[in-house]
This record gives structure tokens, sequence and C-alpha cells, in this order.
């Protein structure tokens, strides 16, 4: 169990297996194919010569796939969350760029071990 902070609040989140069956049946689609993507190696953020960030190229990431992610792992760790559209309507003000990579830290971690888990 992880938190995500959705408009200064901490939410508990949760990702498994069961994270990835409520985003398909949900969306009828795959939430590693649509939260991943395809990883091309290119760079998301370009700085300049002095080290300032240049450009941020936002396109590299699907961000609604992130909401719906983040969606998916709040109804893993509590089945009374309302559904996506519901959830949608009363949710904003967030770090989408921040909460992201804590969710892609968390998919990983469930279905792309190197190791055993301890």
């Amino acid at each position: 169990m992880f938190e995500l902070t959705i408009d200064g609040k901490a939410v508990k989140a949760e990702v498994s297996f069961y994270t990835a069956q409520l985003y398909e049946a949900e969306f009828q689609s795959d939430l590693i194919k649509d939260f991943f993507g395809v990883q091309a190696g290119e760079a998301i953020v370009t700085s300049d010569e002095s080290g300032q960030i240049a450009t941020i190229d936002f396109t590299k990431i699907n961000w609604l796939a992130a909401t719906k992610a983040m969606w998916a792992a709040i109804k893993t760790a509590d089945a009374a969350a309302p559904g996506y559209t519901a959830w949608m309507k009363k949710t904003s003000g967030t770090n989408l760029w921040l909460e992201r990579e804590r969710l892609a830290l968390e998919i990983s971690d469930c279905f792309f071990r190197a190791e055993a888990p301890a």
C-alpha cells in the first residue's frame, strides 16, 4: 500500500494483479500497455548547455492512462471508492508528474520484479 496526494490529501492506493483486472474491466484495455506505452528511449526532458530545462515533451506520456491507473490503484485499496467517471468528476489538484512516477514504481514492482520479493 502507498499514498497518492490529491487535492492536498493523502489517498491510499495499492497495485496488485487485481488492479490490472479492474482497469481492464472498466476500460477494456491493458493497464501496462496503456500506462507504459512504447519505451522509445527518447528524452522527455531536454536541457540546454547550461543545464537548464529547455523543453518538456508532454506528448510522450499517456496522461489519461495515468489518471485511469490512479483510479484503479485507489479502487484496489478501497472497494467503496466511486466508479471512474464519478471519481474524475470530483477529483482535481494533483501533481500528475509526481504521482505518475509513484505509480510507475508501484506498477513495476508488482509486475516486473527482477528478483523474488523479500
